[in-house]
């Protein structure tokens, strides 16, 4: 066979392979920051701590509380609260800023709800 003709078979080959491989990983890059970021939202707009937020903190918790280790399990419980409102605030912000929602009114929606659950956690202090 021409070695030409092999170059050029390789070549397509290549190409395709490339742009499959960038195909599949546009979509679990999608998946993983919006994707993920819409399921949270669901979860806040109920005026829940997203279970993949709170998880970690309360496997932490439950640790040192069958350790006995209560002043530790409270530390958990404060740092945990912390970064559900740090987490919080950047979701508003990415709210304000994407063009993914429907419309101004969607929008204003949702960032009213969200305006509810950040007064709820912070009344409640986030009690789970």
């Amino acid at each position: 066979m021409n070695p030409i003709l092999l170059v050029f078979i390789f070549f397509i080959i290549a190409i395709f392979s490339i742009m499959a491989a960038s195909v599949w990983f546009m979509n679990v890059f999608t998946r993983k920051y919006i994707g993920e970021k819409h399921m949270v939202l669901e979860e806040l707009t109920k005026g829940e701590v997203p279970e993949i937020w709170s998880r970690k903190y309360k496997e932490k918790q439950k640790k040192f509380e069958n350790k006995g280790q209560l002043e530790k399990a409270n530390r958990v419980q404060s740092i945990a609260i912390r970064d559900y409102m740090k987490k919080l605030n950047k979701i508003v912000s990415y709210i304000q800023k994407t063009s993914l929602v429907d419309s101004e009114e969607t929008r204003s929606s949702i960032l009213s709800e969200l305006e509810k659950t950040r007064y709820c956690w912070e009344e409640k202090k986030i009690h789970e």
